[in-house]
């Protein structure tokens, strides 16, 4: 929606979107089954790559019989109660149970499908409208399908994601902090007007609103089902859903063993059931990252995620193998620690001998963008002009040292023990600030005692990855750098920029955006409280003849259209 939203917009106005999803996953499907692109390296229209060790056009057969697909993602499935932090693999199986109203429109880039950030469809709703309001919030109105159904057969009807959503605000989760950003702080918001109408009122008009509501987290939930396995100490059966699934979703979960795997079997139920590609999916545990690489070459594993970037110059060689690169809009950076590290002038010595292209070439292999600031390069309202300010200058890093009169200074640079490429980087950044007379002690620490020592301000310089849900400015400046955020570990504090985020965050006018954004991207870069490292590169490897992998702006995968052939 950020095309009818990005604008300035006066008064009421009533914009509609009439959208029909079968019609377009068929085509998707068909798509996806279709002929691939060229071996070699192929730009795509968002600026991704597919690489392929094979030359020559191939072509695709379509499948006599859906297979099934065999992934693996970084980690071990800890747990998939959909309104709790979980592993990074866990979030792969709870968005393929869980339907939310609306999807991305899926764009095909050529083997994968990526999420549009412009155009949003049906999803567990065949259509809806939105409507700007008076009093400055908006209405949203959805017309659910009336052939959708839990995988017991159950009919998903608008209680199930009125519950989704209510359970989101009064459960004990963390999924209620997030919808304040689209202002929804109350289930008084949401109303049933029938089994397949559904209502949501805000009382703000936010870029954001169409965007959540494709998260997984508000996917319909079978209410009944978890209520009928709730307990009086947990009313809304966190416990239950540990192991299990009440969602709508393209599959539902048959076996939960995450020490060896989890499988996820198609859901009959579904509304567009007979559009699913493949005849279901298993999510392998493989900690081994080396090991991982190697299953995808001998076709053990379809599909495989967390592959380190060291390994990746050697499968991209590999003729059996093919690695997807979608650009991100996710930030490594070093954080300083204004109250460790007072001295404004230090803080710019150590921005500018930071070795930017260095860690992109010899940590990331390549596989990374410059990051540019808490705005990231790829993300809107990047200010370039500003970005372009993080670049390794020795001789100014050396002149800024001088400035601010401190001698003899020595930092801490906390990393986690699970991190190399924070190690790797660490180690250089070391290097480089040795040269301007910054002496720095790197710290490699246990995770959880490197989360105890960040939040607690005891790092002056820290190294930290994140990636917003949402892809949006105001979101991750909110987070990352606002006054009392719990993963501001920067610990700097500005009146006039929060109010320059509060106002980008929740208005729709694309020129009061970027200007808000700009104000803020220079205070930070005036400031120095960061070095923004690199943006990464999400990589993904998979057989040669998988296709109909799909991103999103979680980049959490959707496995719905996922499929191969025996030859390609």
């Amino acid at each position: 929606m950020t095309d009818q939203l990005g604008g300035s917009m006066q008064g009421r106005e009533l914009f509609r979107r009439q959208v029909f999803g079968v019609l377009l996953v068929l085509s998707l499907v068909a798509a996806a089954c279709g002929d691939d692109d060229a071996g070699g390296t192929t730009t795509t229209a968002a600026g991704g790559t597919t690489t392929t060790a094979a030359e020559g056009t191939t072509t695709t057969a379509a499948p006599a019989e859906k297979p099934v697909m065999v992934v693996s993602g970084s980690d071990t499935v800890n747990l998939v109660e959909p309104h709790t932090f979980r592993s990074t693999t866990a979030y792969d199986v709870t968005h393929a149970v869980y339907e939310p109203l609306i999807y991305q429109e899926p764009i095909d880039r050529g083997g994968y499908f990526q999420g549009s950030r412009e155009s949003h469809v049906g999803a567990g709703a065949a259509s809806y409208t939105i409507e700007l309001t008076d009093a400055g919030g908006m209405l949203a109105t959805f017309q659910l399908r009336e052939d959708a159904g839990f995988d017991n057969g159950d009919p998903v009807i608008a209680d199930d994601y009125k519950y989704a959503f209510q359970r989101s605000i009064e459960g004990p989760g963390y999924i209620g902090v997030l919808l304040p950003f689209i202002g929804i702080s109350s289930a008084d918001q949401l109303t049933v007007i029938d089994d397949y109408t559904f209502q949501i009122e805000t009382t703000v008009q936010s870029p954001l609103f169409e965007r959540f509501l494709t998260f997984q987290v508000f996917g319909a939930m079978n209410q009944d089902l978890i209520e009928a396995n709730a307990t009086a100490d947990d009313p809304w059966g966190f416990a239950y859903l540990n192991n299990t699934g009440a969602g709508s979703g393209p599959y539902f979960i048959s076996e939960f063993s995450p020490d060896t795997q989890v499988v996820l079997t198609p859901n009959e139920h579904y509304w567009d059931a007979a559009n699913v590609a493949n005849a279901g999916v298993v999510i392998r545990t493989v900690p081994d990252a080396n090991q991982r690489a190697q299953l995808v070459r001998t076709g053990e594993i379809d599909v495989a995620s967390g592959i380190p970037e060291r390994l990746l110059p050697e499968l991209a060689a590999d003729p059996n193998v093919r690695i997807f690169e979608i650009p991100t809009t996710g930030v490594n950076y070093m954080a300083i620690n204004v109250n460790l590290v007072p001295n404004v002038d230090v803080r710019r010595a150590i921005v500018l001998a930071v070795p930017y292209q260095a860690l992109i070439d010899q940590v990331m292999f390549g596989y990374a963008a410059p990051a540019g600031g808490v705005v990231t390069s790829n993300m809107d309202t990047y200010d370039a002009a500003i970005g372009a300010g993080y670049a390794t200058d020795l001789d100014a890093a050396s002149a800024a040292l001088a400035a601010s009169g401190e001698t003899d200074v020595s930092l801490v640079l906390g990393v986690r023990e699970s991190r190399l490429v924070d190690q790797e980087a660490a180690v250089l950044i070391q290097e480089n600030l040795r040269q301007v007379g910054i002496e720095v002690e790197v710290q490699i620490l246990p995770d959880a005692d490197w989360a105890a020592r960040a939040s607690a301000g005891e790092l002056p310089l820290l190294i930290h990855d994140w990636f917003s849900w949402g892809e949006d400015p105001f979101y991750q400046m909110q987070f990352l750098t606002k006054c009392g955020s719990f993963v501001n570990y920067s610990g700097w504090c500005n009146a006039e920029y929060d109010a320059a985020v509060e106002t980008g965050k929740f208005s729709v006018d694309e020129a009061v955006r970027q200007e808000m954004s700009s104000q803020a991207q220079q205070m930070i870069y005036d400031n120095a409280v960061w070095a923004p490292l690199w943006s990464a590169t999400r990589t993904v490897v998979t057989g040669k003849c998988v296709t109909g992998l799909e991103l999103g702006y979680s980049l959490v995968p959707s496995f719905r259209f996922l499929t191969k052939t025996d030859s390609c």
